[in-house]
């Protein structure tokens, strides 16, 4: 892993049409600004694991009148009313 050190303003380069610029530091956080192709996919680390687990979770199959069955189902499970 490469370690640099930028202050507010600085910025990196990932290969020609990427850039990281430093836009803001506080106490405990830094924010960071990406220029980056339209191509290229940006996202957080944790957003791009809860994605990756909603997509393991089964689909909910609801069969016959959809509405009716989720009526019965919020019916039937006292703790979501």
């Amino acid at each position: 892993m490469l370690v640099l050190r930028r202050r507010a303003g600085e910025a990196i380069l990932l290969g020609p049409d990427i850039e990281i610029e430093v836009v803001e530091i506080s106490k405990s956080r830094v924010k960071l600004g990406v220029r980056a192709p339209r191509t290229i996919s940006v996202t957080r680390r944790e957003t791009s694991a809860i994605a990756a687990e909603n997509k393991q979770a089964p689909a909910l199959a609801v069969a016959g009148s959809g509405l009716e069955n989720i009526v019965r189902l919020l019916r039937n499970t006292p703790s979501l009313l």
